[in-house]
């Protein structure tokens, strides 16, 4: 580490440390809380032209008794050093600046508070290689790619009896910031994605109908960790993804803006906890509390990872942004969010678990099955009817870093519609449409390793990239072994759990909930994603497919599934149960690859309406466990089915943009999907032709007989228009 890394350092706690006698007392009323100017108390700035540097950092968990420092011979299976390498913090347009002020007051009755708030000129932080040391890998010579962060803002902090002070909701806390993030998996000079313009801002509130004035929350360091609370929040974290295909060294000028992505507006009840301890090690035992949790619990000892718990409700002002990122730059804003069904308990939860896994020791998978809560293991996920998916931990003499999502759920749903063309001045609102995505119960055990993938070949060779197994599972517990029993009365329970299941519907929210505000699409449905050895690449292209673009890359030779069931129907919103919905038929649709391809890129804008589309391209070679089946929902064993698909497809030219109705013949707004379909041999990038397209056709346990669609190419266009 450099002298001026550790001088910072040294400085900044003498001054975290410094008794309250040394500083100026002086009375905080809220207004001056909620400012936070400190003018009476200490002033401290860092600044150093040449900016600070560190060779490495090193977090070492499960060290056991281990010597100090050392990566291996820890605790079996579990120990690790993550590795932090190359590291500085540098001035952007002129030396690096970072401004604090903290002060010591009162609240006039007697309670001391502590007060802090620190700027930061335009700055950039780089991480040059993240990676790990394992008893089973020694990765350090690899990485997943090089980060660079610029930022510029301001937080102001204030809590009764310290900074951390555990008494209640006696803190306050504001945070505005502006930026970039970079990432690219090479030296300068190699392709890089950005979060383009990153807003970033927070801070405690009284809430969207008292107009978000400054309040008071929870900030404290107690039995379960780091934990930021407040009864309201008002939060924003907006940017576009961008890629710019020959870029300088962390380049910010000419990209090619892909997506603009957006939260924006209010949160109740708004729960950040951080807490120490990751994956619980131990032998799974049937029974109440016994299950792997959110937590990592177990009937044993977790490991030294952490955890993340991130809930709360939406206020009435809340927003979600889709949109282009260039051009008009349009987009979508889904408001007006409401609970689903009175679901019980925060509308949004993601619980989240970071560890390092290897040696076989690990979450062994994930059932899709009766289990509301907690992950089982293999034995009882089958004895109670469910289906099994393997997670396939790193192995011996392999290691990877973890992250596991456990009884995430999003229970509320956009009710209102907006498309907003920001150049044109106009908005174009419709009448109480929405979009309705809510998914039940979500677990995902996702493995990623610092390898990456060289142009043109199928076994990884590259040391830098970021290469990832995934098994990720948001289901409505039971509801679809339910629907397809042969006994009635099973089927009629199937809805049961409704109100905290995975749904996707198109809705028309006019008319109040319970008098006909109805949705369409799939009902009490299971997703089911698995994807292995997957390479997410930042490339300007790749030599065996040479008409593939440039772009955000998603590429597996081995594995990639995505498997959906459900009901499809429609029905009231306000009671989406069995018996309350119109069901059409039981659907089961599964996709599954052994090479799978799908690429993110740039398009020009349209220089008639302003629209800049994104561009799209995939290739799947199907093989051979592919299904489409469609069966009666009063006879389940009634399928129409096609099976054992296998052959190429590919997704060519594609393009999806936004156009509001300032720059459309009729003045309606429009989504527009466009592209090219290419069958069997038609299917190449300029590489290999593909394999026909083959699969059987039948009914009931009858087979009709095999189909083949050996090559060819179908243009598709589909516009979707939203009445006024």
């Amino acid at each position: 580490m450099q002298p001026t890394s550790m001088t910072a350092g040294f400085l900044l706690s003498v001054l975290l440390c410094m008794p309250f006698s040394a500083l100026a007392m002086q009375p905080l009323d809220d207004v001056d809380l909620s400012d936070i100017d400190a003018r009476d108390g200490i002033s401290v700035a860092f600044g150093s032209n040449a900016g600070i540097q560190a060779d490495q950092i090193s977090w070492v968990t499960d060290a056991g008794a281990a010597m100090p420092g050392q990566c291996s011979g820890g605790d079996t299976n579990r120990h690790a050093c993550t590795l932090l390498s190359d590291l500085s913090l540098n001035g952007v347009g002129g030396p690096m600046q970072i401004n604090a002020d903290i002060d010591v007051g009162g609240d006039g009755s007697g309670n001391a508070h502590l007060a802090l708030a620190v700027d930061w000129q335009p700055q950039r932080a780089v991480l040059g290689g993240l990676t790990f040391h394992t008893d089973a890998v020694n990765a350090s010579s690899q990485s997943l790619g090089q980060f660079a962060l610029q930022s510029q803002g301001s937080m102001q902090w204030g809590n009764r009896g310290g900074l951390f002070h555990a008494g209640g909701d006696f803190g306050r806390f504001k945070l505005q910031s502006s930026g970039d993030l970079i990432y690219r998996q090479g030296i300068a000079g190699a392709a890089e994605l950005s979060f383009a313009n990153i807003v970033f801002d927070a801070a405690f509130t009284n809430g969207a109908a008292a107009g978000h004035a400054p309040a008071a929350g929870r900030i404290a360091l107690n039995n379960n960790g780091l934990e930021f609370s407040a009864p309201h929040a008002d939060v924003e974290l907006t940017f576009d993804l961008a890629f710019k295909q020959a870029p300088t060294d962390f380049d910010v000028a000419g990209r090619d803006h892909l997506i603009r992505f957006g939260w924006q507006g209010g949160l109740i009840n708004a729960l950040q906890r951080l807490g120490s301890g990751g994956f619980g090690y131990a032998t799974y035992m049937d029974g109440p509390n016994t299950f792997q949790d959110f937590d990592g619990s177990q009937a044993g000892v977790r490991s030294e990872g952490i955890h993340l718990l991130s809930q709360w409700d939406f206020d009435t002002d809340f927003a979600l942004i889709l949109g282009e990122a260039a051009g008009n730059r349009t987009f979508i804003r889904f408001s007006d969010w409401r609970r689903f069904g009175n679901a019980p308990g925060p509308m949004f939860s993601f619980p989240v678990i970071f560890d390092v896994f290897q040696g076989g020791a690990g979450p062994a998978g994930l059932c899709a099955g009766s289990f509301t809560s907690g992950v089982p293991d293999q034995v009882s996920c089958v004895a109670s009817g469910g289906e099994w998916l393997a997670s396939d931990p790193p192995s011996s003499g392999d290691a990877a870093f973890g992250i596991l999502l456990r009884d995430a759920h999003l229970h509320a749903y956009s009710s209102r519609v907006e498309v907003i063309d920001p150049l044109a001045g106009g908005t174009v609102t419709p009448i109480n449409w929405g979009l309705v995505f809510t998914y039940g119960k979500l677990d995902a055990d996702i493995f990623i390793r610092p390898q990456g993938r060289e142009n043109g070949v199928a076994v990884a060779t590259n040391d830098t990239g970021i290469r990832a197994d995934i098994t990720l599972l948001a289901q409505s517990p039971d509801a679809w072994r339910r629907a397809n029993s042969n006994n009635p009365a099973v089927r009629a329970t199937a809805g049961d759990g409704w109100r905290t299941n995975t749904h996707f519907l198109l809705a028309d929210t006019a008319a109040p909930l319970g008098s006909g505000s109805t949705g369409v699409g799939f009902i009490n449905g299971d997703i089911m994603y698995r994807a292995r050895d997957l390479f997410l690449r930042v490339t300007d292209g790749d030599s065996a497919y040479p008409d593939l673009p440039g772009g955000l890359w998603l590429q597996s030779d081995s594995l990639a599934q995505y498997r959906f069931r459900g009901i499809f129907g429609g029905g009231d919103l306000a009671d989406l149960s069995y018996a309350g919905i119109t069901k059409v038929s039981l659907m089961d649709v599964n996709l599954q690859t052994n090479r799978f391809i799908f690429v993110v890129n740039p398009l020009p804008v349209d220089g008639t309406t302003g629209a800049a589309p994104i561009g799209f391209n995939g290739l799947l070679d199907f093989d051979g466990g592919s299904y489409i089946t469609v069966g009666e929902v009063s006879s389940p064993q009634s399928q129409f089915f096609v099976r054992d698909v296998s052959g190429r497809i590919g997704w060519r030219d594609g393009s999806i943009s936004i156009v509001s109705g300032q720059n459309t013949a009729d003045g309606l707004p429009q989504l527009a999907i466009r592209n090219d379909l290419d069958i069997g041999q038609s299917a190449h990038f300029g590489g290999p032709a593909g394999q026909p397209l083959i699969g059987t056709v039948g009914f009931g346990t009858e087979n009709f007989g095999r189909i083949a669609i050996p090559a060819g190419t179908w243009s598709s266009e589909v516009i979707m228009k939203i009445p006024n």
